[in-house]
């Protein structure tokens, strides 16, 4: 199994398998392989591809920590099978092997944001005083916002980390901040982003506003957007009240 190893969290690179003499003879042509891997808490089944003759490729699934997992190289016979039910007999094991999933920073940064929300926004703020060359904080946005698509979120999680709507940072105005484009499209689909889209900081400023004075326009236009739908969003909402009762009192 080539390359190793992988960063656990979402995996995504592609992992080359390169088949020896004895597996192309038992599998014969016309079957298909595929990839179990097997952790501690997780199981992964994926499919291949077969770029020559004896090289499959197959994309890494996700893990959910850093561990060296079992791998087992499987092959599955094509056409219908006389009995649907009877599949077992018609997969062959043809190989076993170790592959490691590695620390991955991105993927750990991730669950520190969304689990310590209010310690976040602490270090948050000790982040932007770091200058951050652009090119490393377009790395960041592109590798956070894939770790925080592959988490669960803890139920009754928020953006807001309290129900307090007084002056306060969050998430959003750390994002706007270090212009991570990404990420923010990623936080306004999350519980709260109604409410930290429109909420100040201390300093009296929005994450729109933050991202202007940043000079990240892009980020700014959208999170620019997202206030004026989320206004006339509310404003159709108030007339289809109005329209509701109108309708009410003159029955």
């Amino acid at each position: 199994l080539m390359p190793q190893p992988c960063q656990y969290g979402w995996g995504r690179c592609v992992i080359t398998v390169q088949l020896t003499e004895e597996e192309l003879a038992v599998a014969g042509e016309g079957h298909k392989y595929f990839l179990l891997f097997s952790g501690s808490t997780q199981r992964h089944l994926t499919s291949t591809q077969r770029s020559s003759h004896d090289t499959l490729q197959a994309l890494c699934p996700a893990h959910d920590c850093c561990e060296a997992v079992l791998v087992t190289l499987c092959s599955i016979s094509r056409g219908v099978l006389p009995i649907p039910e009877d599949c077992a007999g018609h997969v062959t094991p043809l190989a076993e092997n170790r592959f490691c999933f590695v620390q991955d920073l991105a993927f750990d940064m991730a669950q520190f944001l969304v689990r310590y929300i209010l310690l976040t926004i602490i270090w948050a703020l000790l982040l932007d005083e770091c200058h951050i060359p652009l090119r490393e904080c377009e790395r960041l946005d592109e590798s956070l916002a894939l770790a925080l698509h592959h988490l669960v979120l803890p139920p009754g999680w928020s953006l807001l980390g309290s129900k307090q709507l007084g002056p306060q940072e969050t998430l959003l105005h750390f994002s706007a901040r270090r212009g991570l484009l990404q990420v923010t499209q990623f936080l306004l689909q999350q519980p709260g982003a109604k409410e930290a889209v429109r909420l100040v900081n201390r300093q009296g400023h929005t994450p729109a506003a933050v991202a202007a004075l940043k000079g990240h326009d892009c980020l700014h236009q959208l999170l620019i957007r997202q206030v004026e739908w989320l206004f006339e969003y509310s404003l159709l909402n108030l007339w289809s009240f109005y329209l509701f009762f109108t309708e009410l009192l003159l029955n």
